[in-house]
């Protein structure tokens, strides 16, 4: 089962690592000019194709989030 993940957790990795090249290659292609006329920037690019190509989690699973709330008791 172990090596099963791994290789899923690969397949992933590589599935994600294409798309984040596809997309910094798209928008690459765009000339200053077109990039301005988006609002964007060259430098925008790198941070552009990781949010597309590495989504974030919106909802990280219950077990996870720690909530680190101390009260201080009334004297």
């Amino acid at each position: 089962m172990q090596i099963e993940q791994i290789s899923i957790a690969l397949r992933t990795a590589f599935a994600r690592r294409r798309l984040y090249n596809k997309i910094a290659d798209e928008l690459s292609a765009y000339t200053d000019r077109e990039l301005a006329d988006l609002g964007l920037s060259r430098y925008d690019i790198p941070t552009l194709a990781r949010q597309g190509a590495y989504p974030a989690v919106e909802n990280p699973p219950a077990a996870t989030v720690q909530h680190d709330l101390h009260f201080a008791r009334a004297a």
